[in-house]
């Protein structure tokens, strides 16, 4: 065997080395396995509780699959607002103590920032560890370190955790009435007298109280668009002055009052049931308000 050969296998030898070693990695210990926060199926809770310092507590529930704010009011919930809560459960524990070996109200625990139980177990969240700014939450007899990341859910106010839909649920609209609403050099101007009425009748749509005649597949658009429009934020319903109401009529369900209020050239719509606003981008104006030319 000649030096070139033996050579070619030294070279082949230490190239399988240091794939071996690459894949292996031979003296580094694998990461642990972190336990998680809590045992309890987040699948099977029904019932979640935020308590906070200085607001009212949030409730919300789980009734037949959807989850809904069910105090101080009552609406539809934001899915994934609670699925952030819930995924709480199972974050990783970083680390843990025995609570006899802490002083609780150093770390914010006693009383706590903020208190979320899911069913019948409570956690109560204190601050953050200054080295990864992890936060200590107290579980039972244990206070744990977990990452900070859910904690914004935690901390978030009752119409964070609303559905921004305008209307959640799968129920088709079968009638709209709406303003009579002209855009003046990009400044909506609403004629609250004025009225337009879009009907479904079995596959068509009419209308009622427009200037010309809109096709059936025009109509059909702007009604799409409320069926599918989505909030930029919800609030709590506040004291201002509503302008003009909206009807609409969904198919199974009771008919439902929109309040446009009065803050042009804003876009902000009410509903008085579930006790939020839903504030709307400018460009909604022409997506909610204006028929589409064919």
């Amino acid at each position: 065997m000649n030096t070139r050969t033996l050579l070619n296998f030294a070279l082949l030898a230490i190239a399988g080395l240091l794939a071996w070693a690459v894949f292996y990695e031979p003296g580094i210990k694998p990461e642990p396995v972190l336990s998680p926060l809590t045992s309890i199926n987040a699948e099977r809770i029904q019932t979640i509780r935020l308590a906070h310092k200085s607001r009212q507590a949030i409730q919300l529930e789980r009734k037949q699959g959807n989850w809904f704010v069910t105090a101080p009011i009552q609406a539809p919930a934001n899915t994934p607002m609670v699925e952030t809560l819930l995924s709480i459960a199972k974050t990783p524990s970083y680390s843990h103590y025995p609570v006899q070996n802490i002083n609780l109200s150093n770390l914010n625990l006693e009383p706590p920032e903020a208190r979320l139980t899911l069913d019948g177990l409570a956690l109560a969240f204190g601050t953050t560890e200054p080295l990864h700014q992890r936060r200590y939450v107290l579980v039972k007899d244990r206070v744990h370190l977990i990452s900070d990341n859910a904690f914004q859910a935690v901390a978030s106010g009752t119409a964070d955790f609303v559905d921004p839909a305008l209307f959640p649920g799968d129920y088709a609209i079968t009638e709209l009435r709406l303003p009579q609403v002209t855009i003046e050099a990009g400044n909506p101007k609403v004629s609250p007298k004025r009225t337009i009425v879009l009907r479904r009748t079995q596959e068509t749509w009419s209308a009622e109280g427009t200037n010309g005649k809109p096709t059936s597949e025009a109509i059909a658009k702007l009604v799409k668009a409320w069926q599918q429009h989505t909030a930029q934020q919800v609030e709590l319903k506040g004291n201002r002055a509503t302008l003009v109401t909206i009807e609409v009529q969904r198919e199974g369900v009771p008919p439902i009052q929109l309040e446009l209020l009065a803050t042009l050239p804003r876009l902000i719509l009410a509903r008085s049931d579930f006790g939020v606003e839903y504030h709307l981008s400018v460009s909604a104006w022409n997506t909610l308000f204006q028929l589409p030319r064919n």
